[in-house]
Order: C-alpha cells, then sequence, then structure tokens
C-alpha cells in the first residue's frame, strides 16, 4: 500500500522534497487499522525523519488535504490517496 504526499511552499522549501511516496507496509502495524492510517500517525512518521521535518511537520496550523478536500488529523488515508500538506496561506 503506498500513499503519495506532496509538500507545498515552505514545506518543500525546507524539506527538499516536492512529492515522496510513503509505503504503509513500512508503518508500526498497531497504527494501521483495516488498511487505512490517520493522518496524526503519517505526520508521526514523517516527523520521526529527523529534527528538520519534525518542525516542519509540526508547525501550527499546517493544512491537510486528502485527495483534495481538507481534512483534519483523524482523516483516514488509504491505498492510492494523496495527502498534501500546505503551511498557513494568507492572501491580500
Amino acid at each position: 500500500m503506498s500513499i503519495t504526499i506532496k509538500l507545498f511552499a515552505s514545506l518543500r522549501e525546507a524539506l527538499g522534497e516536492a512529492e515522496l511516496q510513503l509505503e504503509v507496509g513500512a508503518l508500526p502495524p498497531e497504527e494501521v487499522v483495516d488498511g487505512a492510517i490517520n493522518v496524526a500517525a503519517i505526520k508521526s512518521v514523517l516527523s520521526a525523519r529527523g529534527t528538520n521535518w519534525s518542525d516542519a511537520i509540526n508547525q501550527p496550523n499546517l493544512v491537510h488535504a486528502l485527495n483534495h478536500k481538507v481534512v483534519y488529523l483523524d482523516a483516514l488515508v488509504r491505498d492510492g490517496d494523496e495527502l498534501a500538506l500546505f503551511p498557513p496561506m494568507t492572501g491580500g
């Protein structure tokens, strides 16, 4: 099972990646329930990649979009889904 994770704006710049694949088989089994994992668990796994990942992924007000719809941390992500992470945005 694979999930596409897209990083935008300052996240992409800070982490040096625009897109990555996360294999659910590599996740702790207790995090996967009925073939799905929630956004919070994915952020935890990404945070474990190092301090720069943890700082970027856990900044306040990060926007999470699952298959192009904004979701909360409890949203379930399944095989083939796309999770996009955006820093807070302002407009003018």
